[in-house]
């Protein structure tokens, strides 16, 4: 890639659940069309991998797939196989190769091609060697994602990039350095209401969103010589030279006109020609800035029957309590309430245990309404991210295993996470064995769940405090009792927490 993307700086590690193979079928499945079968061998390819949290813990979750995470960066495919290094994986393996080498990698054909954010950051060579690599290696059938900085939403952002590197250009320094140095001078100026600011609103918003982030991530999107937002249009022609179709958008809410934008433009979305007319139209109404768009190799489309009978029988499920549900969830200027009686008893059901539409439809509480009723209500409840479709069924757990003495993390990534990034960021991405998806877990989460697999039950707290002290992270509490204050907060945990954590198979109790 030559010196077009940015080399002195890791990415950070964040963990991903759009790029999981359940949860592309799924947007497949929802725009109807057929998604490769992963309950038999398939494979995947993450090109532009990163630290490899996301594809490692994939590997876990999906034995039966075989996984190839490709890198440039050395210092990427080291933290790969650190991480790896404890883990036994047979289906997984990280490889450093040049995306304009791509012709010669030596893998096989792949179900599933993922790209997240570096389609915008590598230079039109190198973006030109990711679609041939895709026309040629993607299977009939297969699936690829990509997520990138967009247009119209970056035109009002793209001049604090260029302010930024011309300020720093002569500085010493490594890019971490000089991104600090380029967000001091942005917030210089907004604060002394320079009148660029002034004049551009969306542009000072942006620097407040920005400002708190991990730095690493910062230098990624402002440092690349080749970083370049694009219009939806120009991807979905790149990728139709490589033989795909626009399946549909990874940001479940976008799949639906009546989600997508404020009700004065359902209308001139309707009356959209083409798909990739509605989503032009669409961006433009949301200005929107970054996308994930899922891809498909097929010109094949189902039946409203077979995709109604596919969707019937696939697992849905919660990914919180249901005392922290949201009953009303906002998408910019577009607002999705949950105030139905069918909301609520789906609501109340599956925060028991993941289910299907047609074991839903068994139910008593569902016997006055039609199963197409039902499976359209479960649609518009995973558009608001807090219901999610899961590979497999799953139970409440018993009341004694949430009183259990012991417990152990399921699988050997999540162990092997928590080693390695407890504390060194907000939120971890785990592996949520029971269900195919990765669950993002806030920090003191993940803390609790560690605590609670290394301490027998009355010494979690007291687990969880050392492990503070010894990693001196501060303890921020309303009183001077930090001691008592952890174990409320462990006891949140158990209470909201835990019953997920079980159900998801992150942790198992231990049987007396």
């Amino acid at each position: 890639m030559g010196e077009a993307y940015l080399r002195d700086t890791p990415y950070i590690w964040g963990a991903y659940n759009e790029l999981s193979p359940l949860f592309l079928n799924y947007i497949c499945a929802l725009n109807g069309h057929r998604s490769p079968d992963i309950e038999k061998a398939f494979t995947y390819c993450e090109l532009g991998s990163g630290n490899g949290v996301t594809v490692t813990a994939l590997a876990e979750l999906y034995p039966h797939g075989s996984f190839y995470a490709i890198d440039f960066n050395q210092v990427h495919i080291d933290n790969c196989n650190f991480l790896l290094s404890d883990i036994d994986l047979k289906n997984i393996g990280f490889y450093k190769t040049d995306f304009n080498d791509l012709k010669s990698f030596p893998g096989p054909n792949f179900d599933y091609i993922v790209l997240h954010g570096v389609y915008s950051w590598v230079n039109a060579e190198t973006r030109d060697n990711i679609r041939k690599f895709i026309a040629s290696r993607l299977k009939e059938g297969g699936i690829v994602y990509i997520s990138y900085d967009s247009l119209p939403g970056w035109s009002a952002i793209t001049p604090l990039r260029d302010m930024v590197i011309t300020h720093t250009k002569n500085m010493s320094g490594d890019t971490l350095t000089k991104a600090q140095a380029g967000l001091d001078f942005l917030e210089f100026l907004k604060s002394n209401k320079a009148a660029f600011f002034e004049d551009n609103v969306t542009a000072g918003a942006f620097l407040e969103q920005i400002k708190d982030l991990p730095l690493e991530y910062i230098s990624h999107e402002f440092f690349g010589d080749s970083v370049q937002p694009a219009y939806f249009q120009n991807i979905a022609h790149d990728m139709e030279s490589a033989g795909l179709v626009f399946s549909g958008s990874a940001i479940p809410h976008l799949n639906f006109i009546d989600l997508a934008a404020p009700s004065e433009f359902h209308d001139l979305l309707k009356k959209s020609a083409t798909r990739i007319e509605f989503e032009t139209h669409g961006d433009f109404i949301r200005n929107q800035r970054f996308r994930r768009d899922v891809f498909i190799k097929s010109e094949d489309s189902m039946s409203e029957k077979e995709q109604e009978a596919l969707l019937m029988n696939l697992s849905f499920g919660t990914i919180c309590v249901q005392e922290d549900f949201k009953r009303s969830v906002a998408f910019g200027d577009v607002a999705l309430n949950y105030v139905a009686d069918l909301f609520e008893n789906l609501i109340q059901e599956l925060c028991t245990g993941a289910k299907s539409i047609n074991q839903l439809k068994e139910l008593s509480q569902f016997s006055a309404y039609q199963p197409a009723l039902i499976l359209d209500a479960v649609r518009f409840l995973t558009a608001g991210g807090q219901v999610s479709p899961f590979s497999h069924a799953t139970d409440a757990p018993a009341e004694k295993d949430l009183t259990a003495n012991r417990y152990t993390l399921g699988g050997q990534y999540n162990l092997q996470i928590l080693k390695h990034r407890l504390f060194a960021q907000e939120s971890i991405g785990m592996a949520a064995i029971n269900t195919g998806i990765v669950a993002e877990v806030a920090m003191s989460d993940a803390l609790f769940a560690l605590c609670t697999a290394e301490a027998e039950r009355d010494h979690v707290s007291d687990w969880a405090f050392q492990r503070l002290l010894e990693k001196r992270q501060e303890i921020t509490t309303e009183n001077d009792d930090q001691t008592q204050a952890l174990a409320e907060a462990v006891e949140e945990f158990r209470r909201k927490r835990l019953p997920k954590f079980l159900e998801f198979g992150i942790l198992t109790p231990v049987p007396d």
